[in-house]
């Protein structure tokens, strides 16, 4: 027994220092994880209404931003920023749009002088800057110039481009793998194949043949020392060859298997001389599932309960002993909450400009009335516009944590049969995931806030420089805006020498004049920075190629929108006035002097001395200066002068300000503080000329035009109610008959809307998205026909 004692301690140790390091193990990557994942991120989803575009065309738009880990909008943003790139990620139209509530729609006018061809189509909040373009909205559309073919690049490529992708990430030697593959033409669509796996002896070792969209999977053990190349045949006439990656001499493998109604197996293979490997399962924000499998002869099969994980997709992650992330795989839940969508049509076919009733009930997945806010689109189908469109439910639960395109992603929620169940299986092995990375994780690197969320409006942003082109720090630096609203603004420069100024309702185009105090600084430089994103993403789209059949519906959308241009400019210069609050910045003034009601200087020293008692003049050498008469004496410091919202330093320009062009003058007698700013009393002109201020400008400000917020177009369809309306001469050449970003069901998911056909007869399908406000989306398509 005395010898038997010690060995039993030596074992005891043994296994309690296994369980401590399984434990450490766990808790670093949870540790790890809670600390990356600890800030919150926003995710955002835009139906366009529609996919393809002639140059001249308004492209219309309904932005839903959401929480990324429950869908439901969030009120963190209020401003969304939206860009169409070209191949070169040069931006060839931008905008930004005032986020209410998590929601936003807008317009864009595709340019008339860029070419035919695929374009990125995206949208990203400052916030959402932070984290990079993989979390930014993008997608493709084509748009088409008539006059200009498109660009063709081709450059000796290859038809068909073959992927393989090894299931958990790498291929091991001596273990039986998993494969996924993906076969895609130069259209970006997938393509059918059927092939062969042969060794150095060109022996068949394995066979492969896609199910869905020219993806597939097939098993395969490769053995050391060998390589392998793969042929498969996409047309009779095109064979594809493709040597398979290199195998690892040692690594591990996973198998993920969904043969069970309650539970998931995954299956960790391994010839890597180990004990133990640690699975840890979570879908990007939350922990779902942590645990330690045990080796036996290289093998350990994980059972994962369906219970436990939440909807959407979820990352399962194998750990080995040290702690690295050495195979990963994806798994996607269908989402037990549903909105369903349904919607008819008072007929089935019309004739041209009659009226289209479309009735809508919305159920959740009780069939009980749910309600909804829903974004609707009504276009034709036609060669250029297929029904393919991407929507809010895939995109949410799907595309959006996935890789680059996704074709028809729309399938994948169609039903939940047995092929489709596999062909989701094949997407997420091939696809692969873009918004998490275990090395940023595990190097404890979250990400860098240097983005502010615009959590009141728009942040106009520059740097400070001196003349050495060193950066300014803890300098006041200030915003004027000129017109009839007054909008002045002030910052204080941080240590980088940057400035931010936090504007509230900045719509549509503005003159900005934005300074230093001149009284204190003359020389300093200010660059103002675009607060659109430099950040691309390497993903290309495949090259437009228009084909002899789309000719004729080119030039038919072609004359639409020249039609539109010509008959209907003005009803598509139409614009809703945004409400705003037009009060000062400083509330209620003590006095207001309206100029008319005295009689009229020539000099403004004659008004400020003759009718101004609130304020004490003085000109002791050459310079004058101003004070405001205080409750009790006069203040101290110079006061704030501002002539349309632009502020006046040097007293001696005031001076040279023609009274006459001044309307009327606000006095504030108290010292006011504004942000981080002090002033002894305002002085605030108003000109007859709202941008008056703006010529009387110092010569280091920097004055230039500023888009802000765009203003709300109105979407114009005409009316045919009346005879006289219908026997109009006036074509009607519209393709999109309805749109609409704002429909609203009522407490029982009832709701409809109307609209008009045009003079096109064809196929025409209505598209609606929609958001429920508990983050459940949901999509519906219907279809009728238009006949002459």
């Amino acid at each position: 027994m005395k010898r038997i004692y010690p060995k039993l301690i030596l074992l005891s140790v043994l296994m309690v220092v296994k369980l401590s390091a399984s434990g450490q193990v766990l808790e670093k990557v949870q540790s790890a994880f809670n600390n990356y994942q600890d800030t919150f991120q926003e995710k955002i989803f835009i139906q366009t209404d529609k996919e393809q575009y002639i140059t001249g065309e308004l492209l219309w738009f309904k932005v839903y931003n959401v929480d990324a880990l429950t869908n439901k909008t969030v009120d963190l943003s209020k401003l969304v920023y939206i860009e169409i790139t070209d191949r070169n990620n040069v931006a060839v139209a931008q905008t930004k749009v005032e986020l209410k509530s998590g929601m936003a729609s807008g317009s864009m006018v595709i340019p008339s002088t860029i070419g035919s061809g695929n374009y990125k189509f995206r949208a990203y909040t400052k916030w959402m800057q932070n984290y990079g373009v993989s979390h930014f909205f993008e997608k493709q559309l084509t748009l088409i110039n008539p006059l200009v073919a498109p660009e063709q690049k081709k450059n000796g490529k290859a038809e068909y481009v073959m992927q393989f992708f090894p299931e958990g990430g790498d291929l091991v030697e001596g273990v039986a793998n998993s494969i996924g593959f993906k076969v895609v033409g130069l259209d970006g669509k997938g393509a059918e194949i059927k092939g062969v796996i042969v060794n150095q002896k060109n022996d068949t070792v394995a066979r492969f043949q896609s199910l869905k969209f020219g993806l597939g999977k097939f098993i395969f053990t490769p053995l050391a020392d060998q390589t392998y190349k793969a042929i498969a045949g996409a047309t009779k006439k095109e064979i594809i060859i493709k040597d398979l990656p290199i195998a690892k001499k040692q690594g591990y493998n996973i198998m993920l298997t969904d043969d069970d109604p309650d539970f998931l197996s995954l299956t960790v293979a391994t010839n890597v001389n180990a004990n133990q490997v640690y699975l840890f399962a979570h879908n990007g924000k939350k922990t779902l599932s942590a645990s330690t499998g045990k080796l036996s002869s290289g093998k350990v099969m994980f059972k994962i309960e369906k219970a436990q994980l939440n909807d959407g997709i979820s990352h399962l992650t194998i750990f080995n002993e040290n702690g690295q992330a050495v195979s990963e795989r994806l798994y996607f839940k269908r989402p037990a909450q549903q909105l369903k969508i349904e919607s008819k049509t008072d007929l089935t076919t019309y004739s041209t400009r009659k009226k289209v009733t479309v009735d809508l009930s919305l159920k959740n997945e009780k069939n009980e009335p749910s309600n909804a806010d829903l974004s609707i689109s009504v276009r034709q189908i036609d060669s250029l516009q297929g029904i393919d469109q991407q929507d809010i439910l895939s995109y949410l639960w799907l595309s959006s944590e996935l890789k680059g395109q996704i074709e028809s992603p729309a399938y994948y929620f169609s039903n939940n049969e047995e092929e489709t169940k596999r062909a989701l299986d094949h997407l997420l092995l091939t696809q692969g995931w873009r918004r998490f990375a275990w090395n940023e994780v595990l190097n404890s690197n979250p990400p860098v806030v240097k983005f502010l969320p615009e959590v009141r409006g728009h942040l106009i942003n520059g740097v400070l420089k001196g003349v050495n082109g060193k950066r300014r720090i803890n300098e006041h630096v200030y915003l004027g805006v000129p017109g009839t609203r007054l909008q002045f603004f002030t910052s204080v420069t941080d240590t980088l020498g940057q400035f931010f100024f936090n504007t509230k309702d900045f719509y549509g185009t503005n003159e900005i004049v934005i300074q230093t105090n001149t009284r204190s600084d003359t020389v300093s430089i200010i660059d103002v920075e675009s607060p659109f994103s430099d950040q691309s993403s390497k993903f290309e789209y495949p090259e437009l190629v228009i084909k002899p059949s789309l000719l004729n519906d080119i030039q038919t959308h072609s004359l639409s929108s020249q039609v539109q241009n010509a008959y209907f400019a003005n009803e598509r210069k139409r614009f809703n006035t945004p409400r705003v609050d037009t009060t000062n910045f400083f509330g209620k003034p003590y006095k207001t002097y309206r100029l008319d009601d005295y009689t009229r200087f020539d000099l403004m020293e004659d008004v400020l001395r003759e009718y101004v008692s609130e304020v004490f003049i003085a000109k002791p050498q050459k310079d004058y200066t101003i004070r405001v008469l205080g409750k009790a004496d006069f203040l101290d410091g110079t006061p704030l002068v501002l002539l349309d919202g632009v502020p006046y330093f040097n007293m001696n320009k005031v001076m040279e300000i023609d009274p006459k062009k001044v309307k009327k003058l606000d006095i504030v007698r108290e010292r006011y503080y504004y942000g981080t700013a002090v002033f002894d009393g305002i002085l605030n002109f108003t000109s007859f000329k709202p941008n008056f201020g703006s010529s009387y400008i110092n010569p280091n400000a920097v004055v230039l035009d500023y888009e802000g917020m765009q203003l709300q177009r109105e979407f114009y369809s005409p009316t045919y109610e009346t005879d006289l309306q219908v026997n109009s001469r006036l074509p009607d050449f519209r393709n999109v008959l309805y749109w609409s970003p704002t429909i609203k069901t009522d407490a029982s998911g009832k709701g409809s809307f109307s609209f008009f056909t045009s003079d096109l007869p064809g196929t025409y399908m209505g598209v609606i998205n929609g958001l429920s406000a508990n983050g459940v989306p949901g999509t519906r398509i219907f279809t009728f026909e238009v006949r002459k």
